[in-house]
């Protein structure tokens, strides 16, 4: 190939979807030649101040090729739906993977180089996004809700993953009237906290049937003798499940007891959790919400959906009693709804927005994939954005009120656990489906046909990875095979 026509693919030839596949397939590549050769990710290696360095250079990178885009089209390609849709593709097949288990997948060379392939497309998506906000001197109308998700999926992705390095995670265990400052490390290496705790009284509430219906610690917290403290003064405070307490840079949890003793246990063991990126993860997931709430208010055409109700009553009542009947199926499958005997994990006021949010998301992604088999079946070309647009901003929230409660219950937002990470592959999967449409080439029986591929995914996010092994053994959403 000659410099000339070298020039013409990269500078001025239009891409397709077809070299966004080629792309990404060659990022996989390169990603299993680095495991060859240097093995896995070596995450901890991006501890501060490296992985300051790191975003300040990713962020210049992303700003180079902004700025080169308009001079070569291979740049601009980069920012379009074409090289979007091949990106989330590779992202959910390789997460795929992971999902059945394989967890070492997240130092996997393969899948880190694709997910930073898409946090690239984000970047540059947000900067073209924010130049076409600007030139319209930044009216609200010409506001749109995809900015938001865009530029909140972005802040939390790369401050998440280049911040995992700084997160401290302790395990200290507490014995009645003891002060105790040391605390452990995953590795049992053993930390000196600037305060002591003392376990000052163990409470626990049971079910009839003997089950922990409530665990908590009436705790003190002094400032350390021999070492700089947040402290001036003690502090006397309960840690329940879902209620952690702060104390300078640290979270409290309480985490687990003594299973033998039960109700007459004398030990605690308290989770302590430092995560000075977190105010940055927060922004990016606070970003999205307000992005979801918009995408279901603006991005699907309330009046026009309206119009056509009024045009095709008989069509609008019937998918109307077709969501009905989604909604009471997925309702009667969630039992947990019912359950008197929630864990103290489940008691939280993040559960019921949680779970009531992912009913609408699946309800609307139920209608969705039952109106993509009858119009498959039937060879037309109607679309069903509307529905998986509702049931893609439900879907977000609900993952989201989840990291959120996460973090309130177990000390992090997200950690891939296998729930976790069927939820991002269902997202993801509908984001393909998404982006496909707007593409104007696109063919709407490719499109019919991701919609049905991303509900099965969807199933086994809901109920399917009860039956992976991994899940049982390390998921903390197996608690009820029927959640």
């Amino acid at each position: 190939m000659d410099n000339s026509v070298m020039k013409s693919f990269f500078v001025s030839k239009a891409w397709s979807m077809k070299e966004g596949f080629l792309l990404g397939g060659g990022l996989v590549i390169v990603g299993l030649l680095l495991q060859w050769l240097l093995g896995p990710v070596t995450w901890d290696a991006f501890a501060w101040p490296v992985n300051g360095i790191v975003l300040a250079a990713f962020l210049l990178l992303i700003a180079v090729l902004f700025l080169q885009s308009k001079r070569v089209y291979a740049l601009t390609f980069l920012g379009s739906y074409q090289a979007a849709v091949p990106a989330l593709c590779y992202a959910v097949l390789l997460t795929v993977i992971m999902g059945f288990g394989l967890y070492e997948m997240l130092s996997f060379w393969p899948l880190v180089l694709i997910y930073v392939y898409v946090s690239i497309i984000l970047g540059l998506v947000v900067l073209r996004q924010l130049r076409t906000w600007a030139a319209s001197r930044f009216s609200l109308r010409a506001f749109r809700a995809s900015l938001l998700l865009h530029l909140g999926l972005f802040v939390a992705m790369t401050s998440a993953t280049l911040g995992s390095a700084d997160v401290q995670r302790l395990k200290m265990l507490t014995v009645v009237d003891n002060p105790e400052w040391r605390a452990l490390t995953a590795e049992q290496q053993v930390v000196e906290m600037p305060f002591t705790i003392s376990l000052k009284k163990f409470i626990m509430e049971t079910y009839p049937d003997g089950k922990p219906k409530r665990f908590a610690s009436e705790i003190v917290i002094a400032p350390h003798a021999s070492h700089p403290s947040p402290l001036t003064s003690k502090i006397e405070a309960t840690v329940d499940v879902n209620k952690p307490i702060k104390v300078g840079g640290w979270m409290i949890y309480q985490f687990d007891y003594d299973a033998q003793r039960g109700t007459e246990s004398q030990v605690s063991l308290l989770e302590l959790v430092s995560d000075p990126w977190l105010p940055l993860v927060y922004a990016g997931i606070y970003m999205l919400l307000a992005g979801a709430v918009l995408m279901m208010l603006r991005s699907i055409p309330w009046k026009k959906v309206y119009q056509r109700a009024q045009q095709h009553p008989k069509r609008a009542l019937s998918l109307l009693l077709l969501t009905i009947v989604s909604f009471v199926c997925i309702h009667h499958f969630m039992p947990i709804l019912h359950s008197n005997t929630l864990v103290p994990a489940l008691q939280s006021p993040w559960f019921v927005p949680h779970i009531v949010a992912y009913m609408f998301a699946y309800t609307l992604m139920a209608t969705a994939a039952i109106s993509a088999i009858y119009l498959l079946i039937k060879k037309s070309s109607s679309t069903l954005d509307n529905l998986v647009y509702g049931g893609l901003a439900f879907m977000t929230v609900g993952m989201l009120f989840g990291a959120l409660w996460a973090k309130e219950a177990w000390g992090h937002y997200w950690a891939w656990d296998p729930k976790e990470t069927w939820a991002a592959i269902t997202w993801f999967a509908y984001l393909v489906y998404v982006h496909y449409r707007k593409i104007p080439t696109h063919k709407p029986k490719l499109a019919l046909w991701a919609l049905l591929i991303s509900f099965v995914l969807l199933q086994m996010c809901w109920w399917g990875i009860n039956y992976l092994p991994s899940a049982q053994k390390t998921s903390v959403h197996t608690y009820n095979k029927s959640e």
